[in-house]
């Protein structure tokens, strides 16, 4: 309090004429009508700029809250697809009776960092080992199928995406089903590429590539992209696809990561221990 009523003494000569002006400033407004509308212009553009801040503002954590709120309405259906169940028949004489357990869940995250013009692109999204994510698990957007988690902290984790040519997944045609490995060639961002489909295909431009369970980090059936263009390979016995993916990855801000329920018993299948 001491040094509070110390430095209203030092500013006593600029308090008072800050007090003087505003009288000034009152007298001059509330008298002329000139001078108080242009006061009035000026404060109601003010006060419009503030106002217009503040609308854009609470329209952005709106958004946001919306937009977390439609990401968690998309895991609920995404997790009640059919390609997210596994359906069980337990033996001929029941049929009938098939049972639909749940295989995939799905996390919402959000990209906090990206690049898609280098050659090992990569992603880091906001979820880690405290959100149960772990390395191998797939990752998709909105649009189609994005990566594959490859290193997990406690709150992040890193994504390698199909812009890096790191990573291969097998790409199926939806129409015919043939398959084969998808892989970027490291041009294009928007473009990859996918071989070894056979010659006798009737693949033609603009056919889906779906996900077909080959790769089990991802259900089947979700989007990969479409076909652009084809050429046979040196064998002449199959085609190399040119593939237009489905997830822009130059604007890519919410994913969702994939967790295969049934992993730690097809890992057990397909890495038995030595005996």
């Amino acid at each position: 309090m001491r040094y509070f009523l110390i430095l209203l003494h030092r500013s006593r000569i600029l308090l008072l004429f800050i007090f003087l002006e505003a009288i000034a400033v009152y007298w001059v407004v509330s008298s002329k009508s000139y001078p108080r509308a242009q006061f009035n212009s000026v404060t109601t553009e003010i006060n419009g700029r503030i106002s217009h801040f503040q609308d854009d503002y609470q329209s952005y954590l709106n958004l946001r809250i919306e937009n977390e709120q439609l990401a968690e309405e998309n895991r609920r259906l995404r997790e009640q697809l059919n390609e997210s169940l596994l359906i069980q028949n337990y033996g001929a004489d029941t049929i009938n009776d098939s049972l639909l357990q749940q295989r995939y869940t799905y996390l919402p995250a959000r990209v906090i960092h990206s690049s898609h013009l280098k050659a090992s692109n990569y992603l880091i999204i906001d979820k880690g080992t405290r959100s149960g994510i772990k390395p191998h698990m797939g990752v998709i957007g909105p649009l189609g199928v994005v990566g594959m988690v490859s290193s997990v902290s406690a709150n992040f984790a890193r994504v390698i995406p199909l812009i890096n040519n790191s990573l291969s997944i097998s790409a199926a045609l939806k129409n015919e089903g043939y398959f084969g490995p998808l892989k970027w060639p490291g041009e294009d961002y928007r473009m990859s590429q996918v071989t070894d489909i056979p010659r006798y295909s009737k693949v033609a431009a603009g056919d889906t590539l779906i996900t077909d369970g080959r790769s089990r980090y991802f259900p089947p059936g979700i989007p990969i992209g479409t076909v652009q263009a084809k050429a046979l390979q040196a064998d002449q016995n199959f085609f190399s696809l040119e593939v237009n993916l489905s997830t822009d990855f130059a604007n890519i801000a919410e994913v969702y990561v994939i967790k295969d329920l049934f992993s730690k018993e097809l890992d057990s299948l397909q890495n038995p221990a030595v005996q």
